[in-house]
């Protein structure tokens, strides 16, 4: 380990430096995974969570890397022999990324520069010369007309020519004055988009129409809150709809290349010549430059803060309250192919599938029920799972009118989320799991194993297609999926698996397993006929005593040899129990009855740490080590089918389906989810949506406006004297939107009129 990489990392992270340095020892010496860390070495970190400590493990590889990075620009130049003492004190001293990329720009190009040719055709003299001297390029000519006069040199004006190129790369490579620049950018630049020409020819470019004529304060857009906004910019670019530019003050910029190279207060005779380099050198590099590196820049900022914004999404999916050992008949909505039926068993097994048409045009509503009805006695099922989609509702409406067991209460039915469960249906996991099935039957088992159990079923798809996070085909897609496998994997370990039930894919995101270890762990346990007791998983091929320590403690066996097995204790701390029961005349059985006693002993408090003796003090009164909750079903309002049939003004039960940065998308009963927007939240302000709600979380809302032509549902939370009229209030919006629009073209025009207006004097949307 670098010291000077601890160091970085405990200024960046805040933590100590004992913390710090034992996190990256376990890490980087001993191979221990975040979640074993977290949950079985807090007594080393101090009580870290994931949180913090995949922060020190990011800080850390990134100063490594940045350190690469200017190690290989030290080599480059070395090698190119132009490393001067000077210029490699800038490097070493450069304190971030685009600092050293600053210093590296000159050196980058394979090929000479027009400066540099010129520089090596001896012109570098002329071009000192024009940024002092006073007098007028027509003397200059008349004196130097003998010295430009040969092979390499045809005359005075090429001579000046390659004398502006050094001057204009001199000015770009200005390392103070581009950092200067970059400040200035940064407090002052605005973003501007506008509709490309043929932007009608690409499907649904309508949906970009509040860019078309829109801008935006760049510093605005830093903010975690605004990075959906860019993110939307960017697709249109992307989709050829939009056209964005950075806008920055023109005269500003060239004043203060100016007052860096060729004050006013001295007398120059070239001075025109130094301001058309100065525009070259502008337009052609440093804004351009710096136009690329803000808009990477807030792509960087938007992508963290749209992953982020997902991660929480997702850990709340995953940790949703789960229904558990009960018999399911999950229900695939269809109209003309039918509704596709599985039975899935309290274990989660497969038991059989049909497929029934209760809706047109068979319309086969008895014969439907009348199957329904034999299955829920047949196989004793307690709960129906009815996927969200297509003719959902009229399944459920179906289910509610014509099942007895439905209407006596003996019988749930109930809606649930289907994202995702036509891609596992095509996945090679499906097929290996029931290889003789339609895709269709597959979809189906899944929705009703997610009911049951959303973390085992949920692991089993790429977290992207999960549906619970904006513009995920859009961020970083490796960041993307190292965050998201960091959340699955953290929420599996959270909340521990059953040894002998869990599939592979779940087996998977055990800390230290991985994909080849899961799969040796399901064919031994087929082999041996499940496992009785933590120890025999050193028998499994590839798992070492290494992959033993970090998974054990996450991996559960119920009623087998040992009682500690059930629980999240961990397989090191069991002598030091089993002592303890043979010294208080107890069995590891009869421990949760001896809590009290066991809290009063403050020797074994001493032997275990606080953090580890609190630990077992909760897995010993715990009935259930799973920390989830149990599921309770939320009843949507029966007299509603559709958009058509909300009531503006009226209040209606619902669940929250994803969150963003700008409100919450709540799923009212209807094919369409409505829009809860954060201003809508609470009575007073809030500032981050997930402080308010989260996936899953049911939630009473307020139609404030339907929009049947585009499909789209207004929501609020606010109490009835807090809610505007929602005819008031569309009103209001549209008013306000044209003013917004006004104002924009006021400011585009000012800025296509006079490229150096002052920025602070322009109204911004």
């Amino acid at each position: 380990m670098q010291i000077d990489a601890i160091r970085y990392t405990v200024e960046q992270t805040g933590l100590t430096l004992n913390q710090v340095q034992q996190v990256l020892t376990m890490m980087i010496e001993q191979e221990c995974t975040i979640p074993f860390i977290t949950r079985y070495r807090k007594e080393k970190t101090g009580g870290l969570d994931e949180v913090q400590i995949a922060s020190i493990q990011e800080q850390y590889d990134g100063y490594i890397e940045r350190e690469k990075r200017r190690s290989y620009i030290l080599e480059t130049i070395k090698k190119m022999e132009m490393l001067t003492p000077a210029l490699e004190k800038s490097i070493v001293q450069a304190k971030d990324i685009n600092e050293l990329e600053d210093i590296y720009a000159p050196y980058k190009s394979k090929k000479k520069t027009k400066g540099q040719i010129a520089q090596e055709l001896g012109l570098g003299p002329l071009a000192e010369l024009l940024i002092t001297t006073e007098k007028k390029i027509s003397e200059l000519e008349q004196e130097n007309l003998a010295t430009f006069n040969n092979e390499k040199i045809a005359d005075f004006a090429a001579a000046l020519k390659g004398a502006q190129d050094i001057l204009i790369e001199k000015f770009a490579h200005d390392l103070e004055l581009k950092k200067e620049l970059r400040t200035r950018y940064w407090a002052h630049a605005i973003i501007t988009t506008e509709k490309r020409k043929k932007a009608e020819e690409v499907t649904d470019w309508q949906k970009f129409k509040d860019y078309f004529e829109y801008s935006e304060q760049v510093k605005s857009l830093m903010n975690p809150k605004a990075g959906h906004r860019f993110l939307a910019i960017r697709r249109g670019v992307t989709l050829k709809i939009l056209k964005a530019d950075i806008i920055f003050n023109n005269e500003e910029a060239l004043n203060l290349i100016e007052r860096s190279h060729f004050p006013p207060q001295l007398t120059l005779g070239c001075r025109e010549t130094l301001i058309s380099c100065a525009k070259k050198s502008y337009t052609n590099y440093l804004h351009t430059s710096l136009d690329l590196e803000i808009k990477t820049e807030l792509k960087k900022l938007a992508d963290e803060s749209a992953i982020d914004t997902f991660k929480i999404n997702l850990k709340n999916l995953l940790l949703m309250p789960y229904l558990g050992a009960k018999s399911v008949l999950a229900v695939d909505p269809g109209v003309r192919t039918g509704c596709k039926l599985a039975v899935v068993d309290k274990n989660g097994n497969f038991i059989v599938d049909t497929v029934i048409y209760p809706h047109p045009p068979q319309n086969d509503t008895i014969g439907s029920a009348k199957v329904v009805k034999t299955i829920i006695e047949k196989f004793n099922v307690e709960y129906i799972a009815i996927g969200n989609g297509t003719y959902g509702r009229e399944t459920l409406q179906f289910l509610n009118q014509n099942i007895k067991q439905i209407q006596d209460n003996l019988v749930k039915a109930t809606l649930v989320s289907e994202a995702g469960a036509s891609i596992y249906s095509a996945s090679a996991v499906a097929r290996k799991e029931f290889p003789d099935k339609d895709p269709t039957v597959r979809g189906t088992i899944s929705i009703g194993r997610r009911f049951q159990d959303p973390l085992a079923e949920l692991v089993k798809l790429d977290p992207k297609s999960i549906g619970v996070g904006q513009y995920q085909h859009d961020v970083n897609q490796a960041k993307l999926k190292k965050s998201l496998q960091g959340v699955v994997e953290n929420c599996v370990n959270f909340v521990g698996v059953d040894l002998n039930t869990a599939s592979s894919p779940l087996l998977s995101y055990v800390s230290g397993i991985g994909p080849t270890v899961a799969e040796n762990v399901v064919k031994h346990r087929t082999k041996i006929g499940g496992f009785k007791n933590r120890a025999q998983l050193l028998e499994v091929s590839r798992f070492s005593p290494k992959v033993f320590e970090q998974a054990a403690g996450f991996l559960r066996i119920y009623n087998g040899d040992n009682a500690f097995d059930s629980t999240f204790i961990h397989p090191e701390k069991y002598e030091l129990l089993l002592t303890w029961c043979k010294n208080n005349n107890t069995n590891p059985q009869a421990l949760s009855s001896n809590i009290a006693l066991i809290e009063k002993d403050h020797s074994l408090k001493e032997q275990l740490g606080e953090f580890t003796f609190n630990d077992i003090i909760k897995a010993l009164k715990a009935p259930s080590q799973d920390p989830r909750t149990e599921f309770k079903s939320t009843d949507f309002r029966k007299d509603i089918s559709g958009i058509a049939d909300l009531t503006a003004g009226q209040w209606y039960p619902g669940i929250i389906t994803n969150i963003t940065q700008f409100g919450a998308f709540v799923d009212i009963g209807i094919k369409e989810n409505g829009l809860l927007h954060i201003s809508q939240m609470a009575d007073d302000f809030v500032d981050d949506p997930h402080k308010i709600f989260k996936v899953g979380q049911e939630a009473k809302v307020k139609v404030l406006e339907v929009d049947i032509e585009r499909k789209r549902v207004s929501l609020s939370c606010k109490t009835d004297s807090d809610v505007t009229h929602p005819a008031a209030a569309a009103s209001k919006t549209r008013e306000n939107g044209k003013r917004r629009d006004n104002k924009s073209q006021s400011s585009q025009a000012e800025f296509k009129n006079n490229p150096f207006a002052k920025l602070k004097g322009l109204k911004l949307k």
